[in-house]
């Protein structure tokens, strides 16, 4: 049997060519994405979501203000295992793996007009994430606060 390198190849080279900036037009989960710059895309009803915007107390934290875009993007690089997947004027959207089963949790940012910061984290499959995607942006709010 042939190794199928050709295919391979061809998907890394229709990945590599999509625009820098492009928008997927679906989450992880398959939902679509229709305005990422503007509105954060809800959590599921699964505990293994948290967002800054989340209507539940328990799955909701609070964002650090004064936030810029460069600053953002590094105190998101600097987790391991992590990707910008997307970006636009104001907005990122990542994947974080696990380093065990490589699993992926995505997560949206946005740099409000008003200099908030909304964001929202879940995990692509499972019920749980054992609270992983909120210690996640705690790490990561701590770091754009300067801890």
């Amino acid at each position: 049997m042939r190794p199928r390198h050709g295919i391979a190849l061809a998907l890394l080279t229709v990945a590599m060519s999509a625009p820098h900036g492009a928008t997927a037009s679906t989450d992880c989960r398959g939902a679509p994405v229709a305005d990422p710059a503007h509105r954060l895309h809800p959590c599921a009803d699964r505990p293994n979501c948290v967002s800054t915007e989340h209507a539940d107390p328990a799955r909701r934290l609070a964002a650090p203000s004064a936030v810029d875009l460069p600053r953002l993007r590094a105190a998101i690089l600097a987790e391991p295992r992590s990707t910008v997947i997307a970006e636009g004027e104001g907005w990122l959207w990542v994947h974080f793996r696990s380093r065990l089963f490589g699993f992926v949790d995505e997560a949206h940012f946005i740099l409000r007009p008003d200099g908030t910061l909304a964001a929202r984290s879940g995990a692509c499959s499972g019920y749980s994430d054992f609270g992983v995607n909120r210690r996640r942006l705690e790490r990561i709010f701590a770091r754009l606060d300067g801890g």
